[in-house]
């Protein structure tokens, strides 16, 4: 029997993993919640550019939590610190519905959450028997499943780094200019550089590279770097002024006697050929994810994602596809170490299923 699902969000990721719900064998779209009084009664599945699947879209919370649905997708709007995602997912977590999120960033390492939040989630988990999960691709499934499964073929482990490097020419959301800081002057710092973001960010996923190894993370420390064009260019976010930010380059380092022992590296671009000789993909595509092993011996993985929109299906497809391992997890506020291991089903039709 299908899995019954809620799912909130339908704008550019929201809208890929809708699609993904709708397309993937083991789950049933029963509720979308929208925020856009101009989406309320469209169907789902219009929303997500795929025939009419017959659930209305609506901005009625209490509606949904009516539903008694095994699981709510979570794709809200947030940044470390937001507390509204948290109390509007409460309610499903008391009423015995499972989450998958990909917006509570500082809840995806358990023992480091904050801690006031946390004692609502569990309380509300203890209540309905349910559970919370946070997962995406960065920070997410690339800077903890696929690191963690690159450790197997380690021995002596100096350091693990996860990076992005990409190309964000055509993406359109502002966040590009607001969070990771495009078009700003140099000396400017972006918002996931303030107040402690940056480590709200992706300090959780990289905790979880530190249990694995069981090193004891003795400090942070970051840095922040860009490159210029001399010329204006036109980009998805629109028109980038000469002299402000094309590339960004950043690191966060977890710290452990006196060395970074896991880092998250970004080398990000929106022009093409700029940049000051960082890190770029080994493949011939615009955006990988890569694990470095750094030791003895030392190695890496790279997932290279194709240019038809590949990037933004991986992006999300880890929330959709985690839904039946979450469901059958035990109850709590989960990491990725607590569900079972969990893949895509959505095989090509002429394939004979058993």
């Amino acid at each position: 029997m299908a899995l019954r699902v809620i799912h909130c969000g339908s704008g550019q990721s929201g809208a890929r993993a809708l699609a993904g719900i709708l397309d993937h064998p083991d789950l049933e779209l029963v509720g979308q919640y929208v925020w856009s009084q101009d989406k309320v009664g469209v169907d789902a599945g219009v929303l997500c550019g795929k025939a009419p699947c017959g659930v209305a879209a609506t901005n009625d919370w209490d509606a949904l939590i009516a539903l008694k649905a095994d699981c709510l997708s979570y794709f809200g709007r947030a940044m470390p610190g937001s507390i509204e995602p948290v109390k509007e997912m409460l309610p499903f977590l008391a009423g015995g519905v499972n989450i998958v999120n990909f917006s509570a960033f500082e809840y995806a390492h358990p023992p480091s959450a904050p801690a006031e939040p946390k004692a609502w989630i569990e309380a509300a988990c203890r209540e309905g028997d349910s559970s919370l999960f946070f997962t995406g691709i960065d920070p997410g499934w690339a800077t903890t499943d696929l690191a963690i499964a690159a450790l197997a073929a380690a021995d002596r482990v100096d350091c693990v780094r996860v990076l992005e490097l990409g190309w964000f020419g055509s993406y359109r959301s502002q966040s590009l200019r607001d969070v990771f800081g495009f078009g700003l002057p140099p000396g400017e710092l972006p918002g996931m550089m303030r107040d402690g973001k940056l480590e709200g960010l992706w300090a959780p996923t990289l905790r979880h590279i530190a249990d694995v190894l069981g090193v004891e993370i003795e400090a942070w420390e970051s840095d922040f770097e860009i490159d210029t064009l001399d010329h204006d260019i036109e980009a998805g976010i629109g028109l980038v002024k000469a002299g402000t930010a094309v590339v960004i380059h950043f690191e966060l380092r977890a710290m452990s006697g006196g060395k970074p022992i896991v880092v998250v590296e970004h080398v990000d671009s929106i022009a093409r050929g700029a940049g000051k000789g960082w890190k770029a993909p080994h493949a011939p595509v615009d955006l990988v994810h890569r694990v470095e092993i750094e030791g003895d011996p030392t190695f890496s993985l790279e997932v290279a994602y194709a240019p038809d929109g590949s990037a933004g299906g991986c992006t999300v497809m880890p929330v959709v596809n985690a839904i039946p391992a979450v469901c059958a997890a035990r109850p709590g506020l989960l990491g990725p170490l607590d569900i079972p291991r969990y893949w895509g089903r959505n095989v090509r039709a002429s394939a004979r299923r058993v």
